[in-house]
């Protein structure tokens, strides 16, 4: 019986601890000094603080610095695909600005082009 209740208590534990699930999100990412939001299609209310993998990061940080040097403005968004999820923690510094924190963990396609099904 106490073994029996010693795995009742262990898998209880475990399924609190389960991982975030991912997600497909489509959007808009903006880099720039102390900014690195996204915004997904068709809204205006939300955005997110993203992060992610390193390399990924950099690939679209670049573009968007790319595109803001070529219309010599500090900020302008690029068009984007990942895959992610929500980040369960608190924020901190300049992500407390925002209306929550994703995780990309696959970049899917970056663009210049704005689609005109995503506004």
């Amino acid at each position: 019986m106490k073994l029996l209740h010693f795995w009742m208590i262990t898998l209880s534990t475990l399924a609190g601890c389960s991982s975030p699930t991912e997600e497909r999100f489509e959007g808009y990412f903006t880099y720039g000094h102390e900014v690195s939001d996204f915004r997904k299609c068709n809204t205006n209310n939300k955005i997110f603080w993203l992060n992610g993998d390193s390399s990924q990061m950099q690939i679209i940080e670049k573009e968007s610095l790319q595109l803001a040097q070529e219309f010599n403005e500090p900020y302008k968004d690029i068009y984007v695909i990942f895959s992610g999820f929500i980040e369960q923690r608190e924020p901190v510094g300049f992500e407390e600005e925002t209306d929550g924190l994703l995780y990309m963990t696959k970049l899917l396609k970056y663009s210049k082009v704005r689609p005109i099904s995503c506004y």
